[in-house]
């Protein structure tokens, strides 16, 4: 089973995420925080990552550069997952190493599109 570690400091959203995700077959990890976000994709080496751009500690381009940096077996797919629809950002977040980038609000349909394209369903 693919794993997926959710990052975002709303505990609803990662709820929210948490129920698609396992609803699309995935094993779901969560993390509140930047820092959190680098020590688990260390530990676990999760498939995906889905994560906000805003995250305490480390914010999510920071990490997502960290996350690049790592010498683990097979880097995970990280999608950004903000509010933000700031071109300058998304285009940073992309350029940075991010599969995909989804602007909240978002629905089952939109995560599951993006997935399939990332070839992750």
């Amino acid at each position: 089973m693919a794993s997926c570690l959710i990052a975002d400091d709303s505990k609803i959203i990662r709820l929210l995420l948490s129920k698609i995700i396992s609803n699309l077959g995935f094993s779901v990890m969560e993390a509140e925080d930047g820092e959190e976000v680098v020590e688990l994709t260390q530990l676990k080496e999760p498939d995906l990552i889905i994560m906000d751009w805003s995250l305490p500690v480390l914010d999510g381009i920071d990490v997502l550069y960290k996350i690049r940096e790592m010498k683990i077996s097979k880097a995970p797919k990280v999608i950004f997952c903000s509010s933000s629809s700031d071109m300058d950002r998304i285009e940073l977040a992309i350029n940075g190493g991010a599969d995909d980038y989804i602007i909240k609000p978002f629905d089952e349909d939109i995560i599951s599109s993006k997935l399939t394209i990332l070839g992750l369903l």
